[in-house]
């Protein structure tokens, strides 16, 4: 589907997250800007769409507000010659935004684009299938050279730490440690525990249906104690600082540890 000449503008995105633990496509109401993650354009009747760029996420305003309305004006740059196009690649969302990839007139795809300057971390969402890996090869460039909000605090990969954890609850969050324990509930919850005590320390959760897509694409969640991970999403209070995890490319293998040598 192709927009033509059209004027792009950034749109703030703002949604209640209520009852169980919000996902990773949720996020709190506020009265300031959402992080930049979506485009409102005209369609051909003169009628506005949302796009909801697929794949990524912005800085957050509650947190880096210097850093994502920077990257708010790096956007409205990118779009201001309108000339877009874009593909759907889902099925509208609650909110009744339309993830798509969108095509700048260059032929750049925006949502690359962002990542490699910096200005958008890699977000996935259930039912967003995208290239996942190069995206994030695009994005582990941008960290190491502190590119766009990297390089000015508005993303960052943080440890475990609980205590270090909780300025940043209620927002979007890239967390990186080692996982110390696994546990299981009845109901097919699979908790991947960060410390010692699952009352307080940083958990990584995942209902049953997520525990089958995962290994369904080759990862067994049960089988990660003692390896080093990074997994990102929207970080919220549930015994300690938590994390819940929907689609396989919310985690990334660090480092897992080496395998014994059976004995001869």
């Amino acid at each position: 589907m192709s927009l033509q000449n059209l004027k792009s503008v950034l749109v703030a995105v703002t949604a209640c997250a209520c009852g169980a633990a919000p996902s990773s496509d949720e996020v709190a109401a506020s009265p300031v800007p959402q992080p930049l993650h979506a485009i409102s354009v005209l369609d051909g009747a003169g009628e506005t769409q949302t796009l909801l760029i697929a794949g990524v996420r912005g800085p957050d305003f509650n947190h880096a507000a210097e850093a994502a309305a920077e990257a708010q004006s790096i956007l409205d740059g990118l779009l201001a010659e309108g000339g877009i196009t874009h593909s759907v690649i889902a099925d509208a969302d609650r909110y009744d935004r339309i993830p798509s990839q969108i095509i700048l007139p260059d032929g750049r795809n925006l949502a690359t684009t962002l990542i490699e300057a910096g200005w958008v971390m890699v977000w996935p969402r259930l039912g967003q299938d995208l290239a996942y890996a190069t995206l994030y090869d695009g994005e582990s460039l941008a960290r190491k050279t502190g590119a766009g909000a990297w390089g000015q605090g508005g993303f960052a990969v943080r440890d475990t730490d609980p205590n270090r954890l909780a300025p940043f609850l209620d927002s979007a969050q890239i967390i990186e440690g080692r996982v110390i324990a696994i546990g299981s509930a009845r109901d097919g919850r699979v908790f991947l525990n960060f410390g010692l005590d699952w009352r307080t320390d940083f958990t990584a959760v995942a209902d049953e249906e997520a525990v089958e897509r995962f290994a369904a694409a080759g990862l067994d969640l049960s089988a990660l104690e003692g390896t080093v991970i990074r997994v990102r999403g929207w970080m919220f209070e549930l015994n300690g600082p938590s994390i819940t995890l929907s689609h396989p490319a919310q985690v990334e293998l660090v480092d897992a540890p080496p395998v014994p040598a059976l004995p001869r």
